[in-house]
C-alpha cells in the first residue's frame, strides 16, 4: 500500500511526510458444520456505550469505575489506550476499568501517533477531543478506518488539518483549538460527528450553532450521546441546535449494559439451528436494536434500519433462510467498514442465498437454503459481515476470511461458536 499524500487544502503544516502501513495477510478460518447442540451465549458489554464513558470519565476530575466490561471489544480498547497516551490514567480490572479524570484541560500531547485500529467512533470521539490540547496531533487507523475518514469535516472545523488523499483518508494531522461559532454539520451519513463535538463540550469556551444538512441517520445513537451526557451535568438536548459548554462531572460507578446489536448473529444461528438460549437485555439500552427482540424471521417482514444499520448483514441472511422481506432505510450502510449493502449480496451469494439491493437496502426472497461455499468468503475487513459468514457456515462449513475481525465487537465470538 503506497503512503498518504497531504491533502493540499492546508498548508499550515508543511513537512508532516506519515508512513503507509502494509496490507493485511490472508487470515482465514475453518468452520465447521454445527453439530446441533444447544448453546447458550452471552452478549459482550456495548462498546457504544463504553467508548462514550470512557470519553466523559477522563474529563471529569475524580474517579470513575466502569463495570461489566469483561469481554470488551477492540474498539473499546483502542478508545481506551488512546485516551492513556493523552495522559489518562486508567486501571484495569477483569471486570471494571477504572479512570482518573483528568479534568477538560488535562489531555496532554502524546509521545506518538495515536492510532484508532478499526474503531470510527473513537477516531471520531478524538477528533474532537485532541483539539482542546492546541497542537498538531496525529490520528491513524487499520487499512479499513483509512478507507473511512470525512475529509469534508475535518476541513469545516475552522482549524488545522492535513490528511491522507484519495482512497486513504488518514492518517489525520489535526491541531485545535476549536473555537464557538456556528458549524454546518452533514447528518446524513453518521451521527458519530455530532456525538464527538457534543461529548467535547465541556472543553469549549463558548457554544457551537449547528447548521444540520440532510436527514439525520442512527438518531438513536446519537440520543445515547445527549443521554450519557446528560448524566454528566450537560443541559444539551437534541431538541435544540445549539450546544452549549458544561461542567463534566461523571457519576462515580456506571455499569456497562450488553451489546444489543449483536442479538443479529443469534437470530440468524437460531433460524439455522434452533438452538439458542439468550437473556436479551433491557431495551432501552438496545439503541435501536429491540426492533430484533419480537421479530418472529420465520414470516415475511419490512424492516426499517434507519437507526439500526448494524444489523442488515445477519438479519438479512435470517430473512433469506426466514420469510423473507425487505429492508429500507439503510442507505448510510455504504459508508460502513464496507460498503455493506453491497458486499452483503455478495456474502449471501457465497452461500447461495439471494438479494436484491434497493437504493437503501435489500429485497430478500424466503424459504431459501443454504449452500456449501466454493472457495474462501471474502469478509472486506468488516467484522460484521465475517461474523454472519461464521454463522453461516456453522450449517454448512467454510473458510472465512479476517479469522480476526470479530475481536472488533464481540472477542469472544468465536469460541461461542464453536466451543
Amino acid at each position: 500500500m503506497r503512503p498518504c499524500r497531504l491533502h493540499p487544502l492546508v498548508s499550515g503544516l508543511d513537512g508532516w511526510s506519515p508512513r503507509g502501513h502494509p496490507p493485511l495477510s490472508l487470515n482465514t478460518v475453518h468452520i465447521g458444520a454445527s453439530n446441533g447442540q444447544r448453546i447458550t451465549p452471552e452478549l459482550p458489554p456495548s462498546k457504544s456505550h463504553l467508548i462514550r464513558w470512557l470519553l466523559l470519565a477522563a474529563q471529569g476530575r475524580g474517579t470513575t469505575r466502569l463495570e461489566g466490561i469483561a469481554g470488551a471489544a477492540d474498539d473499546a480498547c483502542a478508545m481506551r489506550d488512546a485516551l492513556v497516551k493523552l495522559g489518562v490514567g486508567i486501571g484495569v480490572e477483569e471486570d471494571a476499568w477504572v479512570v482518573e479524570g483528568v479534568g477538560v484541560n488535562g489531555f496532554r500531547k502524546p509521545p506518538t501517533q495515536i492510532h484508532c485500529r478499526n474503531s470510527g467512533t473513537a477516531l471520531r470521539l478524538l477528533t474532537i477531543a485532541v483539539t482542546r490540547i492546541g497542537e498538531p496531533i496525529m490520528l491513524d487507523g487499520d487499512e479499513s478506518l483509512r478507507r473511512r475518514g470525512n475529509p469534508a469535516f475535518w476541513t469545516s472545523l475552522g482549524i488545522e488539518v492535513s490528511h491522507g488523499f484519495d482512497e486513504e483518508t488518514l492518517p489525520l494531522l489535526i491541531r485545535g483549538p476549536m473555537q464557538p461559532g456556528r458549524l454546518a454539520l452533514d447528518v446524513s451519513r453518521t451521527s458519530q460527528h455530532l456525538s464527538a463535538l457534543l461529548l467535547s463540550m465541556p472543553a469549549m469556551s463558548g457554544p457551537l450553532e449547528l447548521e444540520f444538512q440532510g436527514e439525520p441517520v442512527s438518531r438513536r445513537h446519537a440520543q445515547l450521546s445527549y443521554d450519557l451526557a446528560a448524566l454528566c451535568g450537560s443541559p444539551n438536548t437534541m431538541d435544540e441546535a445549539t450546544l452549549v459548554p458544561w461542567k463534566c462531572v461523571p457519576p462515580a460507578v456506571v455499569t456497562i449494559p450488553r451489546d444489543a446489536s449483536h442479538v443479529a448473529f443469534w437470530k440468524l444461528y437460531n433460524a439455522l439451528h434452533g438452538e439458542v438460549d439468550l437473556e436479551l437485555p433491557a431495551a432501552e439500552d438496545a439503541i435501536g436494536a429491540e426492533l430484533l427482540f419480537d421479530l418472529d424471521l420465520s414470516i415475511e417482514n419490512q424492516v426499517d434500519l434507519r437507526d439500526a444499520n448494524d444489523l442488515i448483514t445477519p438479519l438479512a441472511a435470517a430473512m433469506a433462510v426466514g420469510g423473507g422481506g425487505s429492508i429500507a432505510g439503510a442507505a448510510h450502510a455504504q459508508f460502513k467498514e464496507s460498503a455493506r449493502i453491497r458486499r452483503t449480496v455478495e456474502l449471501l451469494a457465497s452461500f447461495g442465498l439471494k438479494a436484491e439491493s434497493t437504493e437503501d437496502g435489500l429485497h430478500i426472497p424466503g424459504g431459501q437454503t443454504v449452500e456449501k461455499p466454493a472457495s474462501i468468503i471474502a469478509t472486506h475487513g468488516d467484522h460484521r459481515l465475517q461474523m454472519t459468514a461464521v454463522v453461516l457456515a456453522t450449517k454448512v462449513g467454510a473458510e472465512v476470511d479476517g479469522a480476526d475481525l470479530h475481536e472488533v465487537s464481540f472477542p469472544a465470538f468465536l469460541d461461542l461458536i464453536q466451543p
